[in-house]
């Protein structure tokens, strides 16, 4: 994980240096997110999950175009389905997972009207699993980001790449959609892959 984060390091600075506006500001929202479940071959079922993100964005502009870096608080993870032990009935489960992630994002903005900008691109995200839990029933477990020797249980970090479209409205305010596709496999097991997918609308704030 140290080489993406000393990248990241090195870019971030050099774009205030070469930009010519840079705005902070803060942006949060809600999360629709699922994950890819693949067990030797066979695809396992999952079901979104809603939560929520929040954090820190820097926009740093470039007349036509901008770079947006940032620093979030972002829940991910799914619902699935379990078979009792009887084998007659399922229940629901949930997994929830707790990230800290930090996305780059580049964007080519349309002037629509004197007061709004359009605008679309799309970057990649380094995210960090803090916690979680898996719920079945009236029964929660914890989640763990190293391996056990049961449970669930995930590898660190995760990361991927994003697609966001929006709008910004009087300078200030920004509203957008965006989907993140992860790329790296969170699972220890051999012959299972799991990645992150994540739906994401957001409102937002640059001063």
């Amino acid at each position: 994980m140290r080489k993406p984060l000393l990248t990241l390091c090195f870019i971030i600075p050099s774009l205030f240096a070469f930009g010519q506006d840079f705005h902070f500001g803060f942006k949060a929202g809600a999360n629709y997110s699922t994950q890819s479940v693949n067990n030797l071959g066979t695809a396992v079922k999952s079901d979104y999950l809603f939560g929520f993100h929040a954090g820190a964005i820097f926009d740093v502009d470039f007349e036509d175009f901008s770079v947006q870096p940032g620093i979030f608080y972002s829940t991910k993870g799914y619902k699935y389905n379990q078979a009792l032990s009887s084998g007659s009935q399922t229940v629901q489960g949930t997994v929830q997972l707790n990230y800290v992630q930090v996305p780059v994002n580049a964007f080519y903005k349309v002037e629509i009207s004197r007061t709004v900008k359009a605008y679309f691109g799309g970057g990649a995200y380094l995210g960090y699993g803090l916690s979680g839990t898996n719920s079945v029933q009236n029964t929660k477990s914890d989640v763990s980001f190293t391996k056990a020797i049961d449970g669930y249980q995930y590898k660190n970090p995760d990361y991927g790449i994003n697609g966001v479209i929006g709008a910004q409205l009087s300078k200030n305010v920004i509203i957008d959609a965006n989907y993140s596709l992860g790329l790296n496999n969170l699972s220890y097991y051999q012959g299972s892959n799991i990645r992150n997918r994540t739906i994401g609308l957001s409102i937002g704030y640059l001063f």
